[in-house]
């Protein structure tokens, strides 16, 4: 386990389609891991609750407005949320994740400068490479039946 860890509260929103195609975005080359594939989400603002930052994240990378959610799991396992490498402020991070189903949305799909590309995956056909902890999620929001995930 690296030294120096930090932790970052952090969100993420599951979005699926009508025939149960997760969304992803490509991360672009101004954020961090570029080039790999993941849910929408993102760092909590000072003094905001989880739901309404995962809703400004959505609403911020890929346009949609969130307007039903359900908190489907929470991320703290070190082998999974510990960064492989240090982060740009010299630090490795362990993102704490409030991971949300997003159950009813408006919007079209218009993503923002951190995104470079975007799409509808299959759960059994995931993109690769994805940051590490998102295969988890996804699977963990497919198969959500009302029991909050603790990983």
């Amino acid at each position: 386990m690296p030294d120096e860890i930090i932790p970052i509260a952090a969100v993420n929103g599951v979005i699926f389609n009508a025939e149960r195609e997760v969304l992803l975005t490509r991360r672009s080359a101004k954020v961090r891991e570029p080039g790999k594939w993941c849910l929408p989400g993102g760092h909590l603002e000072i003094g905001e609750r989880f739901d309404v930052a995962m809703a400004r994240e959505i609403e911020e990378e890929v346009s949609l407005r969130v307007r039903r959610q359900q908190l489907f799991g929470l991320y703290s396992d070190p082998s999974l949320t510990v960064t492989s490498q240090r982060v740009p402020e010299g630090y490795f991070a362990q993102f704490l994740c409030a991971a949300f189903l997003v159950t009813a949305f408006e919007g079209e799909v218009v993503p923002n400068d951190e995104v470079d590309d975007w799409d509808w995956f299959e759960i059994e056909n995931l993109p690769d490479p994805m940051m590490k902890s998102h295969p988890v999620r996804v699977a963990d929001a497919y198969r959500f039946q009302g029991e909050v995930f603790l990983r």
